[in-house]
């Protein structure tokens, strides 16, 4: 099989390189082993971690970091890039937020994150005035959300001082039927039974109407009118059926992204592909490549497991196959390896080195990967594969803990991969 263009990961670096690459008319195929990291992820995307804009700290930052993919990509591209991020999940009905600095989304535990964009449905901290009281809710059962933990942990902030944060549980009898356990399932089957309503059914949606106004008149603020739910009320757009909530309550209504699976990350992943195949692209799930062959300093194919007698060529590759979480990395006694193309890797010889001592430390680990010159070419053998470009968090120079960058580079350099692509066609 001939492609223009065949890019190897469906995580956002695979997703943001192959919309862009579609769009402009090419031929693309995208190779995805299974479950991306947005699976595990918040859905929102951080450009650069610390307050205010982080547009204005990219200079200088970029400046201390000369080999980080941001520095391969540019400060216009930059921007570009999440601008198309912002359109394409537009169009597929998935607004993102954004402000003119850094805005904090609310995590599981009830702490801050800093971030750049954010589906509008999450419950974030922005210029908007904190509520008087907040009333954070789970569904009686469900594990994976635990409101006094994150109560507790949102109380220390600053900005919420003067909020009272209450705690409530909601109890749907329709919940007993995913097991004889009741505290067996997860997001996705609560999603699951919302999304299967039919007509002739009782309205669950109602009976959680029902609920949430029993719980504002338990919790002893009968005027709290923000609440904050675990997302979990459906797999596909979940803002339809908030609004309807809302309608029903009077209260305004945002959700948290719960420990994985990550239902706001996955209708992330699940709206960029959406937006791909109505391009004209082709996915392909289940499809793990293990590895190419050469005609020179050029690839001219990968074949996957399905066997290597089956040859998926193209004109250009875009590498972007994750780190170690999406195997894209492989850690062996020997070092680090990148498995398809045995590309050269950044590394440290001693593996005591590689990761610091506590949990919080500095690990360097986290800045390991593939090598590229300033196109994003892969290096390979010291020198670079003149139609392969990396993307992502298989790329090195970057740790996306510390610097709170990684979704921005994964797009950014998506993006700008698939640029470099388009430039030379």
């Amino acid at each position: 099989m001939k492609f223009d263009n065949i890019v190897i990961g469906g995580g956002m670096a695979g997703l943001s390189a192959a919309l862009r690459l579609a769009e402009a008319g090419q031929r693309t195929l995208l190779m995805a082993s299974g479950q991306s990291a947005l699976h595990f992820s918040s859905g929102s995307v951080d450009l650069l971690d610390g307050p205010g804009d982080p547009r204005t700290a990219l200079p200088a930052f970029l400046a201390a970091h000369p080999d980080h993919p941001y520095a391969k990509v540019g400060l216009a591209n930059i921007a570009a890039s999440l601008a198309d991020l912002q359109r394409h999940c537009a169009l597929e009905g998935l607004a993102l937020f954004r402000q003119e600095h850094n805005h904090q989304r609310l995590t599981p535990i009830g702490t801050l994150k800093a971030t750049w964009l954010s589906p509008d449905t999450c419950a974030c901290v922005t210029d908007a005035p904190v509520p008087n009281s907040l009333l954070l809710a789970t569904l009686e059962g469900f594990r994976d959300f635990h409101p006094a933990l994150a109560a507790a942990n949102l109380a220390i902030q600053p900005r919420f001082a003067h909020c009272r944060i209450l705690t409530g549980e909601i109890r749907l009898p329709q919940l007993a039927e995913f097991s004889r356990n009741p505290h067996e399932f997860r997001s996705a089957d609560i999603a699951r039974l919302f999304d299967k309503q039919k007509g002739d059914q009782p309205d669950l949606l109602a009976d959680l109407a029902r609920e949430i106004a029993r719980m504002v008149r338990e919790c002893g603020e009968p005027e709290c009118r923000h609440i904050v739910l675990p997302a979990c009320l459906s797999l596909g757009l979940v803002g339809p059926r908030l609004a309807e909530l809302e309608k029903r309550t009077g209260c305004t209504i945002r959700e948290v992204a719960t420990m994985p699976p990550s239902l706001i990350g996955m209708r992330m992943q699940e709206a960029l592909k959406r937006r791909f195949l109505a391009l004209g692209g082709t996915f392909l799930t289940s499809e793990r490549v293990l590895g190419a062959r050469y005609e020179g300093d050029r690839v001219i194919g990968v074949h996957s497991q399905n066997g290597d007698d089956q040859l998926f060529e193209a004109e250009h590759f875009v590498l972007a196959s994750g780190s170690f979480f999406s195997r894209g990395l492989e850690s062996r006694l020997g070092g680090i390896r990148e498995p398809i193309f045995d590309a050269d890797v950044l590394s440290l010889p001693e593996r005591d080195a590689w990761a610091g001592r506590r949990l919080f430390d500095h690990h360097p680990f986290l800045g390991f990967g593939v090598k590229t010159d300033a196109q994003l070419r892969v290096l390979r053998g010291g020198k670079p594969l003149v139609n392969l470009y990396g993307a992502g968090s298989v790329l090195a120079h970057y740790d996306p803990v510390r610097e709170g960058s990684g979704s921005g580079v994964a797009v950014a350099t998506g993006w700008q991969a698939a640029g470099h692509i388009l430039a030379g066609v």
